[in-house]
This record gives structure tokens, sequence and C-alpha cells, in this order.
């Protein structure tokens, strides 16, 4: 256990832990029977429950023992956290060199839920420079983040994730229709990198690049943020081959193989 203070659980959920915790533990396949006696739950009850949680994919049951036992659902959640873990701790020194070589803020992250999540940041010391927060949110259609993420996904998964969160506007340069959105996401996965030029913020620049692991699959991305006098077209194109660099270092760093530092964009 955590040793948190359990000061108001939510009976229901506490007690999926608690069965959870029991299969973890006893590290073998449970029978209903074993798992009310160990618990001192009722098996009616006990069997709902269970039935709720191989639904959701974190408990899985023999079909013909009957026994039950931990699901997939709960390795992966193992694993992304071991992922994120070990992304952010390789990636922390190319984040501050980016920082040094461009004085300007560095920003990881990753798609959650359909939304950029924050997992670092180097921040620039300059008098202007960007608001945000690690394990902050930002929509994917207007940030360069959030269109290098979307770009490398599957085509159907780019159709839902717009149509569940919509094209809103934030500046006049925001894109709010799909077409034009299906264009700018090709282009992004053909060369490699996204730029936002106030399209979600009015004044500020962003110019970011993907970030893949062993297998090839674009798992985060890397941008650098400033207001736009100082990351204007002349800089934008200086930072280019310097982030595509980084990131395919980080990529390395995370068992990725590229034949050059060109190879990220593939």
């Amino acid at each position: 256990m955590t040793g948190i203070k359990r000061t108001y659980p939510v009976k229901v959920l506490d007690k999926s832990f608690v069965i959870l915790e029991a299969l973890l533990q006893k590290n073998c396949p449970m029978s209903l029977t074993e798992l009310s006696k160990e618990l001192g739950m009722y098996p009616s009850m006990l069997h709902r429950m269970l039935a709720t949680m191989r639904y959701w994919g974190y408990v899985e049951q023999d079909p013909q023992t009957r026994k039950y036992q931990l699901g997939l659902k709960v390795v992966e959640l193992g694993i992304a956290k071991l992922q994120r873990m070990k992304l952010v701790k390789e990636a922390t020194p190319y984040l501050q060199r980016l920082l040094t070589q461009c004085n300007e803020t560095v920003h990881l992250a990753v798609l959650d839920k359909g939304e950029v999540i924050y997992l670092a940041k180097e921040e620039s010391i300059q008098s202007i420079r960007m608001v945000s927060q690690v394990g902050g949110r930002a929509p994917v259609h207007c940030t360069a983040l959030g269109k290098v993420l979307l770009a490398y996904r599957e085509p159907q998964d780019q159709k839902r994730i717009l149509e569940e969160k919509g094209l809103p506007s934030f500046t006049k340069n925001t894109i709010t229709d799909r077409k034009k959105m299906r264009e700018e996401l090709r282009k992004i996965k053909e060369q490699g990198f996204a730029l936002d030029i106030e399209e979600y913020e009015k004044g500020l620049s962003c110019i970011s690049a993907p970030i893949r692991n062993h297998q090839g699959t674009v798992i985060a991305a890397v941008a650098v943020a400033g207001p736009i006098f100082r990351l204007d077209n002349s800089k934008r194109e200086e930072l280019k081959e310097v982030l595509i660099e980084a990131t395919g270092r980080i990529s390395e760093r995370l068992g990725y193989k590229r034949k050059n530092m060109f190879a990220i964009r593939k």
C-alpha cells in the first residue's frame, strides 16, 4: 500500500482496488470462492465487480479453470508509466541543450485523451516568455506540439480526435476547417516538423518535431516557443535542423535506429 490517508474512500471503487491488490499480492490465478474468502466479500457482489473489471481489461478469467488474474490493461498502465519516466529522463539533457542553444522555452509533451499534456519544460530567462506548466494541457489543432503528435496518428484516430475536440478558434490564424487541417497534417508528416504562428496565442510562435520509440512510433514531441518577434521566419528556419537533430538524438536514446539526422522525418 502507498500509505496515503484514505479519508473519504468511495466504497465500490475502494473494493475494486482491493481486488486488484489481492491478485497482485497472490501472484497467481484465484477462483471466485478464494477471492471471496480472502477479501470477506459476498460472492454475488464480487462476481459483478469482476465482470466489470473484465470488461475494461483489468482482470482476465481462464475459460477452463474459471480463475481470475490481472489483465493486460494493468500491464499497459505500468508500461505507460515506465515509458513516460524514461522519456523525461532521456530527454532532459537535450531539452537543456536546446534551451542553451536558442534561449527560448522548450517543452516535451505527449498526446493524452486528444489533448497535449506537458511532461517537461525548460524555461527561458528572457523577460517575455511562454506561460505554461508541467502537467498542463493544450489543444491539438492549434499548437505545434499537438499538430505534430496528431500528424503521425492513423487517419481514423485523427478524425476521431478532431470530431471529439472540434476546431475552436483561438486567434485569426487558427485552422478551423477540417479539410485545411488534413492538408496541414499531411504537410507536417512530410516535412518532419510543425509550426504554430499565432494560431493558439497572439504574439506566440512555436516549432515542434516528433520523438519516436524503438518501434519507430511517434510517442512524444519537443517544441521551442517564444514571442514572434524573436522566433520570426529566419529564426525558425535556423532552429529547424537543431530541433530535429535533438529529437532524433532523444529517439535514439529510446532505441530508435536512424540512418542519418534527417531519417527522423520519414
